[in-house]
């Protein structure tokens, strides 16, 4: 079990982890899919997924919304944000990440049912994400009065 004093730190190097893929995938979004270091032409294809219909949610590229996720999120997990007597940061950081998990779903069922491809770059910033929304709802849950 992960220690609730371990949690801020542990928060920020995932938040730090996921930013790092997604300005990875933004880079490759806006140059070449050439940079992707994934399979082609197979059951795992980032190249087919990152260029895919789904690949922009309303017209807005999702590694960009990914890269202004983590961002986002890397800042309220920072050691500062987390001594911050503010209720509105933790509210911000369960709500954030929150809203990760539910795209973090949208983007699975895209791959698998529309597209029929996996990109494995995607789904490492999808367990980041589900792996960040774990610690934090867990620790929330320690810390609370509930």
């Amino acid at each position: 079990m992960l220690k609730t004093s371990r949690v801020p730190l542990a928060s920020l190097l995932l938040a730090l982890a996921g930013l790092a893929v997604s300005i990875y995938l933004t880079v490759a979004h806006y140059s070449t899919t050439d940079l992707l270091v994934c399979a082609e032409n197979s059951l795992v294809d980032c190249a087919s997924v990152t260029s895919s219909d789904q690949s922009r949610l309303f017209g807005i590229p999702v590694a960009d919304l990914g890269t202004a996720f983590y961002a986002f999120l890397t800042l309220l997990c920072l050691p500062q944000a987390w001594r911050s007597r503010n209720p509105w940061i933790g509210w911000a950081r369960l709500g954030s990440v929150g809203v990760g998990v539910l795209m973090v779903v949208y983007l699975i069922a895209a791959e698998v049912f529309l597209i029929g491809k996996i990109c494995l770059w995607c789904t490492v910033v999808h367990v980041i994400t589900l792996a960040l929304a774990a610690l934090l709802v867990t620790a929330e849950l320690r810390t609370s009065n509930v």
